[in-house]
């Protein structure tokens, strides 16, 4: 039997019996009671919330008994002034009252004034609602025996908190002259004031196609009366649909509440005892996997993963994988040491590429640094005095601009090409930095050397003749370089700046030139 199967037979077994016994005793738990609790505490947060809105409502008839007892308002009622209505029942004194809109109805509900503060965009839902739909507010002289109250209404799919009163005299004192009624809206302001408030992520839904529609009188001592709750789970929370009703009778919107179901994720991550039953089987089950597969794959794999360590901590790919047996192991073995193979040649391919200037064949940059890294640290052991060379082709981009790039690119070729002419030695890295820059590191040479060999590359460079009209007076290609002898405080850095700065006076004091720093 192959390797495949016995595992597969050993684990089919196993396993088979590892989930009839969690599955037994997966059974003893429930979320039946956790979701009775989350029920129960999401309904008392709904109260809570409830409440909260109600005490909204308080507010708004608080501010109401300040209009509904007001000796002017009640003469205004009498006989109305355009300097009352401009100084007291203004946009800017309902902004100041902290109110949305104000009505004052006569004892048979006719609209007598209306003021409303308009919206963000302008909207006005009230005193549209008036115009078409006024016949509504006979309604409010019949919804209370006392003539007063609070509720909600409806006007253009938003809803508002709203109170009425008769409209008396300061001392409370005269028969009333009609009614007032103020309002707030439930916006999204004041959602997120309430949400914020009590810790309870809730909304305002509009339920649509809800006529306004007088119904016989309605007690008006809560706006949010009705216990019909629908209660919605879902995975990771519970849904809440609290109806709000109209002072008329009607459903005209949704407070939605959205409760996290903590209790049932609780429940999923804390059966401490059925986790330790479970853990306690897998654990005996476990060991007797191991052994027996200890005989049959374990070893061997150890064997494979430790080849495989030692090839990878070599970082050259090293080392082969021994390959013993005809079974899946085997086979294994075998891909491994061939994927080894493959891998070795990709990564010293990358490492040429990564290190090669595709244009010049060249060292790149990165090989630059490296080598001079590996210059300084030399120097700094044995003192071994070293160079560095960095040159530029003079007027390089009036060459593009006047020959093109691909005559730019075959320049750049020549420079490749005469630096290779020019340095012999092994210890010698010509590189191309970027551009038309150029590099040479020299490692066992004085400062006079550096010169002597910067000049040899400036000369057989100007010798190659290419032509640069650009160049006067000339006419042909040349470079300006700058060289830098290491010294005891030098950095990479130090360095680089250092023929930097002598490559920059030999641009400045004419090209085609070599200067020492």
């Amino acid at each position: 039997m192959g390797l495949r199967r016995r595992i597969s037979l050993y684990l089919v077994s196993i396993l088979s019996v590892l989930a009839l016994l969690t599955l037994i005793v997966l059974r003893w738990g429930s979320h039946e009671k956790a979701a009775q609790q989350e029920e129960v505490e999401a309904r008392a947060d709904l109260h809570r919330l409830m409440s909260t809105l109600q005490a909204r409502t308080l507010e708004v008839n608080g501010t109401l008994k300040s209009w509904a007892n007001w000796t002017a308002l009640y003469q205004h009622l009498l006989h109305r002034t355009t300097q009352f209505r401009q100084n007291e029942l203004s946009v800017d004194a309902l902004a100041v009252a902290d109110v949305d809109f104000l009505l004052l109805l006569d004892l048979q509900g006719k609209v007598l004034d209306m003021s409303e503060v308009p919206g963000a965009q302008g909207e006005t839902p009230v005193t549209d609602e008036t115009q078409q739909r006024g016949y509504a507010y006979p309604g409010y002289a019949n919804l209370s025996p006392t003539g007063r109250g609070c509720g909600a209404i409806k006007a253009r799919a938003r809803v508002a908190l709203v109170c009425f009163s008769p409209v008396v005299d300061s001392e409370g004192k005269g028969s009333p002259r009609g009614l007032v009624v103020i309002g707030q809206w439930l916006s999204d302001e004041m959602v997120q004031q309430v949400s914020e408030l009590t810790g309870i992520r809730f909304s305002i839904v509009d339920v649509p196609n809800a006529p306004l529609i007088v119904k016989s009188p309605l007690v008006v001592d809560n706006v949010f009366r009705q216990e019909l709750v629908q209660v919605m789970a879902h995975e990771h929370d519970i849904e809440l649909r609290y109806p709000i009703t109209s002072l008329f009778g009607n459903d005209i919107a949704q407070v939605r509440m959205s409760w996290p179901r903590r209790h049932a994720q609780l429940a999923s991550s804390s059966y401490d005892t059925t986790q330790a039953v479970v853990i306690a089987l897998i654990l005996t089950c476990g060991v007797l996997l191991v052994l027996l597969l200890d005989r049959v794959v374990v070893r061997r794999l150890n064997r494979l993963r430790e080849e495989l360590a030692l090839i990878v901590d070599s970082k050259r790919w090293t080392g082969e994988v021994t390959v013993s047996g005809h079974d899946e192991m085997a086979a294994l073995a075998r891909y491994a040491r061939e994927l080894v193979t493959v891998v070795r040649h990709q990564v010293q391919e990358l490492k040429n590429l990564s290190q090669t200037d595709a244009l010049t064949g060249l060292p790149n940059r990165r090989a630059f640094n490296e080598r001079l890294e590996h210059m300084l640290a030399q120097y700094a052991r044995q003192q071994l005095p070293a160079a560095l060379i960095l040159m530029d082709v003079d007027y390089f981009k009036k060459y593009n601009d006047s020959y093109g790039h691909p005559a730019g690119d075959d320049a750049l070729q020549k420079v490749a090409q005469c630096l290779r002419s020019c340095l012999r030695r092994e210890l010698d890295l010509p590189a191309r930095l970027g551009g038309e820059e150029f590099g040479v590191l020299l490692l066992g040479v004085s400062a006079e050397q550096a010169v002597a060999v910067a000049e040899q590359i400036r000369a057989h460079f100007q010798g190659m003749g290419i032509a640069h009209r650009a160049n006067l007076p000339l006419g042909v290609m040349t470079m300006s370089l700058g060289v830098a002898a290491v010294s005891a405080t030098d950095t990479t850095t130090s360095l680089y700046r250092r023929a930097d700065a002598a490559l920059y006076q030999a641009k400045t004091q004419g090209r085609n030139r070599v200067h020492q720093a």
